[in-house]
């Protein structure tokens, strides 16, 4: 495996390289050089594994893989910093750009076909598959832990740490007239 690279360089694969037999790609990308969307709080953390093989039938070249790598987030329930792993499974054909199908500036497809690119003739790049699916890849909700307690909705202290003694509010008092409400019953 080719070690993380600053820039996505390796990500980037010329046409004449890819034998009738394939072409094996097994490469680990730093997360700046896919320029992933990222904030002070949710980012991918460490490198993004890339591990596939190409394929070429005349002008198309297929590429089929696996993604992997860790995101780090804060949890849904208590706010603490929390790790997952993801692995996207891909297939996605690349056409040449001289083809009739219609693109967009971004040299993706506007039809609703995600897993097809387009190449120039000379390279493939896969860097923007890859960040694609690394977005694609970030859960709603991101967990510490299965069992993760959560906040106090009273003091907000996190539960996980100590317990709390707080009395949770049982009913909302806006809605106490509505336990004076008698439907009639259908029997």
């Amino acid at each position: 495996m080719i070690p993380p690279q600053d820039e996505a360089l390796a990500l980037i694969v010329g046409i004449v390289q890819i034998t009738d037999d394939g072409l094996a790609l097994d490469v680990a990308v730093a997360p700046e050089g896919l320029q992933v969307p990222y904030d002070e709080e949710t980012a991918v953390s460490g490198a993004v594994q890339v591990r596939g093989r190409f394929s070429k039938v005349a002008e198309q070249i297929y590429f089929q893989g696996r993604i992997r790598g860790v995101m780090t987030a804060p949890c849904s329930r208590c706010l603490e910093t929390a790790h997952t792993n993801f692995v996207v499974d891909t297939r996605v054909v690349f056409l040449p750009s001289t083809s009739d199908e219609s693109r967009d500036e971004s040299g993706l497809s506007s039809s609703d076909d995600l897993d097809l690119y387009f190449h120039d003739g000379l390279v493939v790049d896969l860097r923007a598959l890859v960040r694609d699916q690394v977005v694609l890849a970030f859960p709603a909700q991101i967990f510490c832990r299965e069992d993760c307690a959560g906040l106090c909705q009273v003091c907000g202290k996190n539960r996980n740490v100590e317990p709390c003694t707080c009395q949770a509010q049982e009913h909302d008092p806006r809605f106490a007239i509505l336990q004076q409400l008698r439907l009639p019953r259908n029997s």
